[in-house]
């Protein structure tokens, strides 16, 4: 009987202890400087892959929406159709939204990556939260898939710092 009584009070104290609930985070992945006619580039994927993964194994609760593409980078990050990503993952119950501009150029027929942005939101405030560029495309795909994890537990640490 008291082992019951001792069960109860540990699963009570875990429960006060531990958070019980997770933050969901919703992605896009934009590719800008080329064109929708120009070959496709696995570094977009990767990087998607690689940030969610991080959240993921953080406890998060992490979505997506498909990977798009323009000519350039917009002028205010949430307009057009960004917003409509950012509204729709306010509808959906996201707590932050993140949009990374995977910037790219032509070279040759191949689709090159250069740089990506990285931009964190809270989706009840519209607050920019945090703010990076890294470099894309510099290493092996392995390598990037690990840097690109390690740039999404950047990311957590801003969330948790709030």
């Amino acid at each position: 009987m008291n082992y019951k009584r001792l069960g109860s009070i540990i699963v009570m104290l875990m429960l006060l202890v531990f958070p019980a609930s997770a933050s969901m985070v919703c992605f896009l992945i934009v590719e800008t400087g080329v064109d929708d006619e120009a070959a496709s580039t696995q570094y977009s994927s990767l990087w998607e892959g690689g940030l969610m993964s991080a959240f993921f194994d953080a406890g998060h609760i992490v979505t997506n929406h498909p990977i798009e593409r323009m000519e350039k980078k917009p002028a205010q990050d949430l307009s057009d159709g960004i917003a409509n990503n950012f509204y729709d993952a306010l509808d959906g119950g996201a707590d932050y939204f993140i949009v990374c501009y995977l910037e790219c150029r032509n070279q040759g027929g191949l689709t090159v990556p250069l740089d990506i942005i990285i931009k964190l939101y809270g989706t009840n405030t519209q607050e920019l939260i945090f703010e990076q560029n890294f470099p894309a495309g510099k290493v092996n795909l392995g390598e990037e898939y690990l840097f690109a994890q390690s740039a999404g537990r950047l990311l957590i640490s801003s969330i948790k710092d709030r």
